[in-house]
């Protein structure tokens, strides 16, 4: 089995006001293999219980929504780890103490 490394650094994190649950938009770079994928309208979403990172999203022709881009978890998932540092760091986000 290959195994590659890839880069994953958030651009920017802009805070949205007034979005009921969406928090933030943010601008995310993968770099897999030397090739580098923007990735723009990232979505930083929280209510009462918890806080999650979103893959942008499109209205279907049917009016349902869906996921812009399809990733694997094994880079969704750290993405969205890197989404969230981001986001304490940029004062949008608390971290949760467990």
């Amino acid at each position: 089995m290959n195994t590659t490394t890839a880069a994953i650094v958030v651009l920017a994190i802009h805070p949205i006001a007034n979005a009921g649950k969406l928090l933030a938009l943010a601008e995310v770079e993968l770099v897999i293999d030397g090739v580098s994928l923007l990735i723009h309208g990232v979505q930083v979403r929280a209510d009462g219980e918890k806080t999650e990172v979103s893959l942008p999203r499109y209205r279907a022709p049917d009016g349902t929504w869906k996921t812009s881009i399809t990733l694997p978890a094994e880079v969704r998932d750290p993405m969205g780890d890197v989404v969230m540092e981001a986001g304490i760091e940029a004062g949008i986000l608390k971290k949760r103490n467990l």
